[in-house]
């Protein structure tokens, strides 16, 4: 209980300390937190475009793998 104490007393006075250091006022910095939270629709975005890349490069590997099979197969005949 102790320790938890001393950790809310240290965010207490890191807030304070940054508040005072940038000149922003608790308004502000409760406008970037805000911000802050409402990045998941930028990981959404994120997801969509890597989960497209992949579905391009499993097609990109599947007509390699279908070249290579189909120049495998000429060499054979």
């Amino acid at each position: 209980m102790k320790n938890l104490v001393w950790l809310v007393v240290a965010a207490i006075i890191a807030l304070g300390g940054y508040m005072l250091f940038t000149g922003k006022g608790p308004q502000e910095v409760a406008t970037e937190a805000s911000d802050a939270i409402n990045a998941p629709a930028v990981v959404d975005e994120v997801t969509e475009a890597a989960e497209k890349a992949g579905e391009a490069i499993n097609e990109v590997v599947d007509d390699a793998t279908q070249s290579a099979n189909d120049a495998a197969e000429e060499v054979t005949e």
